[in-house]
């Protein structure tokens, strides 16, 4: 090994094993995120011109979580200001967390603007679980595409804290509100309806395609809203449509529910920090490490987690750090494996969020192969090049390769090497002429010079001689 990878290398390897890690769930990502529409297009005619407006959210995908929640009071909210004649959401969820339910329920009932729930569209076999159900039963229009399922209905909410919410009691109130048959309860709490069968039990339902043809079909229809009858007017040459999609920040906190997503970006945090330990100063992967492990740390508080089972993935990730120390590579090695995979498969305290095997699997994997491999070959290379001790290295010259405030790293006789900066001044920026004046350990002591200034006294040195 003749030197220390360079930084540059150093971050690449970071991004590979950022990307490695996020890869699988990138297409849970995009689902948790839904299909942003431009809150400003319109279809079915212009808005300014139009006498009926619809405000459509489409959340296809992810749970019902905080910032849905938000997004959707903020619609509903917006209609009723602006006069609007009626707010669509759409989506296919699998229930959801955290929610202050009975406030969010009221606010799609009571809606003085007509509420539909469109759970859909047709062939992307769209379910409405738990939460997700229960807002489709409050709408004023509950409308589902013919391959779509609603419930289990129970539990209504996964990251409840508060469990004083009665499933049953909400859904047999609406049921019986609607002239269902009331023996379809129990199937709703605790397995997935089909359309046939709710139609069958007797619960008005809308079975469309998609968002045109339910407006198509709404066209003079009349429905509920706080109580009031209202008739529905939805011409197509009258119409004017304004899609709504969630917020910059609310769409990262929504991605930031999804189960895999919590679960990664604690994991690749604490390695990038536990990276940042090996290294001389604080860096940009630190900083990324405190970012990524906030977010993740949201999560936790939004999904309800096994806190035994975290603490166990933080053990195994800290036992491959301290592997990676001493250069085991043994028992511990086994150790940090089993605690971190035992902790990674029990992540979460609901089933419905497990994380999947071949996810814990990559994880693992992509963990051992960092801490095994990439930082073992890291640390060896900071001993310096081979044959060369640290102490032969006073009284040469070098060149600072990053920035040492105070540590870094400096290039000296074709390699780099730790090194801490002595100056006057607080750090020293990359490319400054340095000396080596001392050694503390396995890191080289530094301080400024003026090459200049040393090759004019080499040269006087010459000349002196020579005379």
């Amino acid at each position: 090994m003749r030197a220390l990878i360079p930084a540059t290398g150093r971050f690449l390897l970071l991004a590979l094993l950022v990307v490695g890690l996020m890869l699988p769930l990138l297409p849970g990502v995009a689902a948790a995120q839904g299909d942003p529409a431009d809150p400003g297009r319109v279809e079915f005619g212009d808005l300014s011109d139009a006498e009926v407006v619809v405000e459509v959210l489409p959340l296809r995908g992810g749970f019902i979580d905080p910032p849905v929640a938000a997004q959707i009071r903020d619609v509903i909210a917006l209609a009723d200001e602006r006069g609007s004649d009626l707010v669509v959401l759409q989506y296919s969820s699998p229930g959801g967390v955290s929610l202050d339910l009975d406030d969010l329920l009221d606010t799609v009932a009571e809606s003085p603007v007509p509420v539909a729930v469109l759970i859909g569209p047709l062939g992307r076999g769209a379910q409405a679980v738990g939460a997700a159900g229960l807002l489709w039963l409050a709408s004023s229009v509950p409308a589902i595409a013919s391959d779509a399922t609603i419930g289990p209905l129970a539990p209504a909410d996964l990251g409840a804290r508060d469990q004083s919410f009665d499933e049953r009691d909400y859904v047999t109130e609406r049921l019986a509100a609607s002239g269902a048959d009331p023996e379809i309860v129990e199937r709703l709490l605790t397995e997935a309806v089909g359309v046939d069968e709710l139609e069958a039990a007797g619960l008005v339902v809308r079975r469309v395609e998609g968002l045109e043809p339910l407006l198509v079909e709404l066209d003079g229809v009349s429905v509920a809203a706080a109580g009031q009858q209202v008739t529905l007017r939805m011409r197509s040459d009258e119409l004017g449509v304004r899609f709504h999609s969630l917020g910059l920040v609310r769409r990262l906190l929504h991605a930031a529910t999804t189960a895999p997503f919590i679960y990664l970006l604690l994991v690749v945090g604490l390695g990038l920090l536990l990276f940042e330990v090996f290294q001389p100063g604080f860096g940009v992967a630190g900083l990324a490490g405190i970012i990524t492990v906030a977010i993740g740390g949201f999560g936790l508080t939004v999904l309800p987690v096994t806190w035994w089972a975290v603490a166990l993935v933080v053990l195994g990730l800290l036992l491959y750090a301290l592997d990676t120390a001493v250069a085991g590579f043994g028992p511990i090695t086994l150790a940090a494996t089993a605690s971190f995979v035992i902790g990674s498969l029990r992540f979460y305290a609901s089933e419905q969020l497990a994380l999947p095997w071949w996810l814990v699997g990559a994880t693992t994997l992509t963990v051992l192969v960092f801490f095994v491999l990439i930082m073992t070959t890291v640390l060896r290379a900071q001993a310096g090049p081979e044959g060369t001790a640290v102490e032969d290295l006073v009284g040469r010259f070098g060149t600072v390769r990053s920035v040492l405030n105070p540590e870094g790293h400096i290039y000296l006789d074709g390699a780099l090497w730790r090194a801490r900066w002595t100056g006057d001044t607080k750090r020293a920026k990359v490319g400054t002429p340095v000396r080596v004046h001392g050694v503390d350990g396995a890191v080289v002591l530094v301080e400024p010079f003026d090459p200049e200034a040393l090759a004019a006294n080499r040269a006087s040195e010459v000349d002196t001689g020579s005379g």
